[in-house]
């Protein structure tokens, strides 16, 4: 249903806040290291844009984050 899909998408953008606070980055450092501007991130954050594969695959290679701690 698309109720789980909207949870998954708040799981994952949750984290990602979570992440980015825990490395202590603002916006723009954060998007910097993955390539996008602070905008997306913030969007990201306050559920206005989902995060795409390609973006959870750079989160976890450039910040050695668990694919599935992301994700799941």
């Amino acid at each position: 249903s698309s109720d789980v899909c909207s949870s998954d998408l708040e799981n994952i953008n949750d984290r990602v806040k979570i992440l980015r606070k825990e490395l202590g980055l603002t916006l723009e450092k954060f998007g910097e290291r993955l390539g996008v501007g602070k905008t997306a991130i913030s969007k990201i954050e306050h559920y206005e844009r989902g995060v795409t594969d390609q973006m959870i695959k750079s989160i976890c290679r450039e910040f050695h984050v668990d694919y599935i701690w992301l994700t799941t």
